[in-house]
C-alpha cells in the first residue's frame, strides 16, 4: 500500500514539512529527516512512500550543533535478513549475510575494522541510524516504526531530528485502512496551528480505469471519504 502525507500551507511564510520515524523499542538510534517537501505561502505539496525496507551506510557530520547523515550506500532488503559492513575496494560497503534469528528484524554487523554508521529505512531513504558502531558489533533493528510529522524552517534529508522542530511534532495515525494524511498549517491568534485529517486515497491504473469507464458508458471519479480530524498542535 502507498501512504501519502499532503501539506497545505495556509500561512504567509514558506515552510518545510518533514515526516520521520522513531523505533520505540530500540535505544541509541538517531531519527533523521526521512521524507520532506517545502510549500510556499498558500501552497500545497506532499510526500508518499511504500512499505519497502532498506539498509544504509552513511557518513556522519555535525554542523553548527546539528548532526547530518549522508548516505553512501542504500540497498533494498526484506525483514528477517542479516547484513554486514565490509571493507572492500578501498571503501566500506554493505553485503548480504544470510537470515537473521528473528523474522521481524534486520541485523547489520560491522566487520570493516573501522567505525561504521549503519541505518535502516523505507522506500529508498534511511530513517534511523546507529552511530559509530565498533567493528565486531552489530545493530539489531526491530522494524515497528512510529511516524511523526513536523514543520521546519528548512533542513536536508538525513538531518537528526532534535529540538529543530518549529511546529509539532505530531504522530501520524493511519487507522482503519486510512492511507492518506492531510497536514494543514494555519494561523490562529498569532500561533501556527497544525490540523491533520485522514482519508482513503484510492489508486488505480489509469488505462484500466478508462477502459472500465467506457464499458459502462460513464466517467470515473476518485472518491475520498471517512475523514478523521486530529488534535491541533500549537507552536511552543
Amino acid at each position: 500500500m502507498t501512504y501519502y502525507v499532503d501539506f497545505d500551507n495556509q500561512t504567509n511564510d514558506t515552510w518545510t514539512m518533514v515526516v520521520y520515524q522513531t523505533l520505540p523499542q530500540l535505544i541509541g538510534l538517531d531519527s533523521v529527516a526521512w521524507k520532506k517537501t517545502t510549500a510556499p505561502r498558500k501552497g500545497k505539496t506532499g510526500v508518499n512512500w511504500e512499505i519497502e525496507y532498506n539498509v544504509a551506510l552513511a557518513n556522519y557530520k555535525q554542523t553548527e550543533g546539528v548532526g547530518v547523515y549522508t548516505a553512501s550506500q542504500t540497498l533494498g532488503t526484506t525483514l528477517g535478513k542479516k547484513w554486514k559492513v565490509v571493507f572492500k575496494d578501498g571503501i566500506q560497503q554493505l553485503k548480504e549475510d544470510g537470515d537473521a534469528e528473528k523474522l521481524d528484524q534486520i541485523v547489520i554487523k560491522n566487520e570493516s575494522k573501522q567505525f561504521a554508521d549503519i541505518g535502516v529505512g523505507m522506500s529508498g531513504d534511511a530513517s534511523a541510524y546507529k552511530r559509530h558502531v565498533y567493528s565486531g558489533s552489530a545493530g539489531q533493528f526491530l522494524m515497528t516504526p512510529t511516524y511523526h510529522v513536523g514543520i521546519f524552517n528548512d533542513l536536508t534529508l538525513g538531518t537528526v531530528i532534535s529540538s529543530n522542530v518549529i511546529v509539532g511534532p505530531s504522530k501520524l495515525k493511519f487507522r482503519n485502512g486510512m492511507n492518506k494524511a492531510v497536514v494543514t498549517a494555519s494561523i490562529e491568534d498569532e500561533n501556527i496551528v497544525l490540523t491533520i485529517t485522514y482519508q482513503n486515497a484510492l489508486v488505480a491504473n489509469y488505462e484500466q480505469v478508462k477502459t472500465l469507464s467506457r464499458s459502462f458508458g460513464s466517467e470515473f471519479n476518485e472518491v475520498l471519504d471517512d475523514k478523521e480530524t486530529a488534535t491541533k498542535l500549537q507552536r511552543y
